[in-house]
């Protein structure tokens, strides 16, 4: 009896020592799923866990603003904590809240994808044509699974047919809810099932950014991260960023969770805008910023990664989530950051752009 007591002992402690490592092993994606859960506006301002920050550079594109009050009633109508407008090259104007300005902080929330065209843009160069390349010439994982059909333009126009946001974010065994709380943003954007063929249904899905950026890693022989710091932060922004990681040293999320400030989220909308030269300094090629404009058929008002609305006339490439907004005219030069509690309708966005 004693022996047999002494076994169930053994077994319970065994029991409960591999329950305490498991709980441990997916606290950090149950403290980033209660993060997401808890976040007002459906976007937590921050994660918790490793981070990593995308370098200023030395000389960022200039950026001289004034103090504009005439856009006080616009801004305050929608809601804004940042308004930052430029009519062209050499005018740029804002109306911050009370305390801020053009130096804090602000979390991008779901605009952390519009830097993903730029860097292919910057990669074109050595990697001629790769937009149309299917996935599985260059991801070993997928080379030999359907999925691998997949074109980088094709993600990019939310036209994969990969399933889009999770159903299930408490299932830490599910890889969408994993794109949200890790804990390998990598492995999570592979599982993802493909519901539709490709260019037959839009589905945003934050799978394609990952993916994206799974591909600009293995195309540089580094990470996205390192991408994104070398060719893009390091050569226009004049404060470092701060970009949530699935683990340490691992991957950044493509899809969201970039905080940089105002003044760096408005320098990428004029970079677009000025058709990737600012200041009489040439940073990407335009012709391949041109690209970004071209919609599909299925949906002419998606371009790559970018939205393109029509108003008026006027073409201006959009990028809009909850509280957040980047918009670029390459006509004009003109590009606008927004940010605050609620939106600003497309059309006043197209007026002040105009």
């Amino acid at each position: 009896m004693q022996r047999v007591l002494l076994v169930f002992v053994l077994v319970l402690l065994l029991a409960v020592s591999l329950a305490v490592g498991a709980a441990a092993a997916a606290w950090p994606f149950w403290s980033r799923a209660l993060a997401w859960r808890d976040a007002p506006e459906g976007w937590p301002a921050s994660l918790p866990g490793p981070a990593r920050e995308l370098q200023a550079a030395d000389e960022p594109l200039p950026l001289r603003l004034r103090v504009d009050p005439a856009l006080s009633e616009v801004a305050q109508a929608s809601g804004a904590q940042w308004l930052i407008l430029a009519d062209g090259p050499d005018a740029a104007r804002a109306w911050f809240a009370p305390g801020l300005d053009e130096h804090s902080l602000v979390d991008g929330r779901g605009l952390a994808p519009a830097l993903l065209p730029l860097v292919y843009a910057a990669l074109e160069a050595d990697h001629p044509g790769i937009l149309d390349q299917p996935l599985s010439q260059r991801l070993r994982e997928w080379s030999r699974d359907p999925r691998g059909a997949i074109t980088p333009r094709q993600l990019m126009w939310q036209l994969s047919g990969l399933a889009g946001g999770s159903r299930q974010p408490w299932n830490p065994f599910d890889p969408q809810a994993q794109l949200l709380a890790g804990p390998d943003f990598t492995r999570a954007a592979l599982d993802v099932r493909q519901v539709f063929p490709v260019e037959t249904v839009h589905v945003w899905s934050p799978a394609n950014a990952q993916l994206l950026a799974l591909l600009a890693g293995r195309l540089s022989s580094g990470s996205y991260a390192d991408l994104l710091d070398t060719v893009l932060w390091r050569r226009l922004a004049a404060s470092d960023a701060h970009a949530t990681l699935d683990h340490p040293r691992g991957d950044i999320a493509a899809h969201c969770c970039i905080s940089a400030t105002a003044g760096d989220w408005f320098r990428v909308a004029l970079m677009l805008a000025q058709r990737g030269s600012v200041g009489g300094r040439s940073l990407l090629p335009p012709e391949r910023l041109q690209d970004i404009g071209v919609g599909h058929m299925l949906n002419p008002t998606q371009g790559l990664v970018w939205q393109i609305e029509r108003v008026e006339g006027i073409e201006v490439l959009m990028l809009r989530t909850t509280g957040r907004m980047l918009a670029a005219v390459p006509a004009s030069g003109a590009a606008l950051f927004w940010a605050g509690e609620g939106q600003l309708p497309v059309d006043q966005a197209v007026r002040l752009l105009q």
